[in-house]
């Protein structure tokens, strides 16, 4: 591990250490052979074995954990072994569900005529680990055009899938909105148990990964039960999880441990040609901040033409402010996370995308869900935001509506 986490460790910081080792383990299809001596070192080290199991699920990676021990014997107490043979059980279960609820979307989009292009979840794990057992995925997320989205409303309202952002009904002028001022709905069947969120951009920021480019590379080089899926090309799977990752201050170890596990078999060569290619998709600072973590976290060498560009001052306060994520315990809840890494990447990217992100914060989605406008009007959103947000306060609303936590 780097000087990052080879300070003497705290009892959490000595959980934390063990848990990114194993996850590395689980990423370079190491657990069937026997354990390192720095892995070893590791377990060792550890005293507070409830902590680490409240680690493994803030992280959201029991199934990588598992797999990760099966190179570590009598180090790790069986109570917690037996824990997390039966939260990998379970989630193995889960994503088998998931699978099928993805195929049966393929085949419908497919039917229906729209293009639907489908990222993260299952066809990541499969990449990554080659298999869908083991990575965490809460969800089924989809890219389509935004043109598409009354059709595939309908169509997911047919298969019984209900809106749980926004709040029912969709009406088209929730859908304008949403075309507008948002990026992702949220819909759940409670029946199957299966969440899915439909997606038309996939950053707030519009000058991040730019449709078109992203649609026009997309194919089905991957199969899920027996099925081709319509997935991202593995270059911009690459950027967009870059992209997702900085965004949300990586402050689950899951998602970088799936980019580790992605990267971990290639060159230094390949990497900095994944880097390039995520520049030119506009994502090049958040590629950077990521390979950087790679390294902190799991000893992936960083391309030696990147260690320089890597000690950039915003580079290294998003680091640190990453690292920092990592650690807290409810992070998602932190105005830095929210505000200032965003703000911090959108400096790194350059001056036009600080424009987009101030402008993003002058419209709450909320507010348009809440009174929609005609499209003319749009331009009032930024001076109702305070009145709106006071309404609100006062009929005990609350300060925000639900906002949908990063997975």
């Amino acid at each position: 591990m780097s000087e990052t986490l080879r300070q003497e460790p705290g009892r959490t910081e000595a959980a934390f250490a063990l848990l990114a080792h194993l996850c590395a383990e689980a990423g370079a299809h190491r657990a069937a052979t026997p354990a390192s001596p720095a892995l070893q070192r590791a377990a060792a080290r550890v005293e507070d074995w409830a902590g680490f199991l409240r680690l493994v699920e803030r992280h959201r990676v029991p199934g990588l954990v598992h797999v990760g021990l099966g190179g570590l014997a009598g180090t790790v107490p069986e109570e917690v072994r037996r824990t997390l043979a039966g939260k990998a059980q379970a989630l193995a279960r889960q994503n088998l569900a998931t699978v099928a609820a993805l195929v049966r979307l393929q085949k419908l989009f497919d039917a229906a005529g729209i293009e639907a292009v489908f990222f993260k979840g299952a066809l990541v794990g499969q990449r990554a680990y080659g298999s869908i057992a083991v990575k965490h995925g809460k969800d089924i997320d989809f890219l389509v055009r935004p043109e598409d989205l009354d059709a595939v409303f309908a169509l997911l309202a047919g298969e019984g899938y209900q809106p749980d952002f926004p709040a029912p009904p969709l009406t088209p002028a929730k859908i304008d909105a949403l075309r507008a001022f948002q990026m992702e709905a949220v819909m759940s069947d409670p029946v199957r148990g299966v969440q899915l969120e439909p997606h038309w951009r996939l950053t707030e920021n519009r000058r991040l990964l730019p449709l078109q480019p992203l649609l026009a590379a997309a194919g089905r080089r991957e199969s899920l039960a027996g099925v081709p899926i319509h997935g991202f090309h593995p270059d911009d799977e690459f950027a967009y999880l870059c992209v997702h990752g900085a965004r949300s201050g990586w402050f689950r170890l899951k998602w970088l441990a799936d980019l580790h596990a992605l990267l971990v078999g290639r060159t230094q060569e390949e990497r900095l040609r994944l880097y390039r290619h995520a520049e030119a998709r506009g994502a090049g600072p958040a590629a950077l901040l990521a390979l950087a973590l790679c390294r902190d976290l799991f000893d992936l060498p960083l391309p030696t033409a990147l260690a320089r560009p890597a000690e950039a001052p915003l580079q290294r306060a998003m680091r640190r402010l990453c690292h920092a994520f990592l650690r807290e315990e409810r992070p998602q809840t932190s105005l830095r996370a929210v505000a200032l890494l965003p703000m911090l990447h959108a400096m790194a990217c350059g001056p036009a995308h600080v424009g987009t992100e101030i402008l993003r914060w002058t419209v709450n989605c909320q507010d348009a869900l809440d009174l929609p406008l005609p499209r003319r009007l749009y331009l009032l959103y930024p001076l109702l935001r305070l009145p709106l947000w006071l309404g609100r306060l006062l009929t005990g609303k609350g300060l925000l509506r639900r906002r949908q936590p990063a997975r």
